[in-house]
């Protein structure tokens, strides 16, 4: 057949793939080390008439959460404990910050140059003074949840020995809660 003879006849459409409604919003990449501490909540206005929040449309969100809180809202550790794991926390992340960039590149000199040094010497210090209170049998199940942001399935309580690890967790934080004199 020529080219003048198909001329004449109507082109096929290419087909149109429509997304399905699972990808109505974008909630970010679907892989396991991403949705890692996300959770998905409505993202609704707060109606100034009544006080409630309201989200006609069903717009939803991700959003980062620390398991430490949802663990304690849950009623899975004690406020207490949450505490004393956010005060560990606090001095464990004070020890991973180095020295800022200088700001001034032509002047180096300070009347203290030795002020670094003696502020991470101070955050090491602080953080032995909480640490050295974790019994040795606590210190991973306390390092996978506290330090490290992950779940008892770090420190191998996987499948049907994760609430073991959960109740570990706990009493951990509440043994190290009541050495801090809380």
């Amino acid at each position: 057949m020529s080219r003048s003879k198909r001329a004449g006849r109507p082109r096929k459409p290419p087909p149109v793939t429509i997304p399905g409604p699972s990808s109505r919003w974008d909630m970010g990449a679907t892989g396991a080390a991403n949705q890692a501490g996300l959770v998905q909540e409505d993202a609704g206005d707060v109606d100034l008439a009544t006080g409630r929040i309201v989200n006609p449309n069903g717009v939803r969100r991700m959003r980062r959460v620390d398991m430490l809180e949802v663990w304690q809202r849950k009623g899975t550790i004690s406020t207490r404990g949450l505490h004393a794991a956010q005060l560990l926390r606090g001095a464990y992340e004070r020890t991973q910050c180095g020295p800022g960039w200088p700001d001034n590149d032509r002047v180096q000199s300070s009347p203290r140059p030795d002020l670094a040094v003696t502020i991470q010497i101070d955050a090491l210090s602080a953080y032995h003074a909480v640490a050295r209170l974790v019994d040795v049998d606590d210190r991973p199940v306390i390092e996978a949840c506290v330090l490290r942001g992950g779940t008892p399935g770090r420190c191998g309580y996987r499948g049907r020995t994760y609430s073991a690890g959960l109740v570990h967790l706990a009493e951990a934080l509440d043994r190290l809660a009541g050495r801090l004199g809380w």
